[in-house]
């Protein structure tokens, strides 16, 4: 089974959604005290615990079909006691988390992922946890693992994906490895 985010097969955790959350597939979460998971904030969290995977296996048809939703989209957002799926980044080597949205206000520049990169995520626009390449400058802000902005660096470029190649690099699949010495199997 392929999981959009996570490169490699890797046994899944699931967990509940926390009390006000809001978590999209692809995004960053952390573990709270209560055993509920919530969205990673760059912001104020150190690290992340996991990425939030689609686990087509774990689902029947009837709770994912199209027909069933207005909102196509809807079937990949989870809500305040919703249970999702999510690879522990301590359990992989590379995932494939999103690049930020097109932001329209203020204007920003396109992220170049050119070269290798530092990755790092940052929370911009959408309110989604997305990645960036370290040096990206959004509204005046230069985000880089010397911690100017909200910026946690989690690895660096695995590969130039294909997509950017033939489009701009806004919304795509980075593929990532991360670093081995801040996700390890006993963290």
């Amino acid at each position: 089974m392929a999981l959009l985010y996570v490169d490699e097969t890797t046994s899944l955790d699931w967990s509940e959604v926390g009390t006000g959350e809001t978590i999209v597939e692809g995004e960053f979460i952390v573990e709270q005290s209560d055993g509920t998971v919530a969205q990673f904030d760059p912001a104020n969290n150190e690290l992340p615990h996991g990425i939030v995977v689609h686990d087509a296996g774990g689902d029947s048809i009837a709770e994912h079909d199209e027909d069933y939703f207005a909102d196509y989209e809807d079937l990949w957002t989870y809500s305040e006691g919703d249970e999702l799926y999510y690879a522990p980044l301590a359990a992989v080597d590379t995932i494939r988390p999103r690049s930020i949205d097109a932001q329209t206000s203020p204007v920003s520049t396109e992220p170049d992922f050119t070269g290798k990169p530092v990755i790092g995520i940052v929370n911009l626009g959408s309110g989604e946890t997305r990645v960036v390449p370290s040096g990206y400058t959004y509204d005046g802000t230069t985000y880089s693992e010397s911690g100017a902005g909200d910026f946690v660096a989690i690895g660096r470029l695995d590969q130039y994906p294909t997509e950017l190649r033939i489009s701009d690099s806004y919304d795509q699949r980075i593929p990532t490895r991360l670093d081995a010495d801040t996700f390890t199997t006993s963290g």
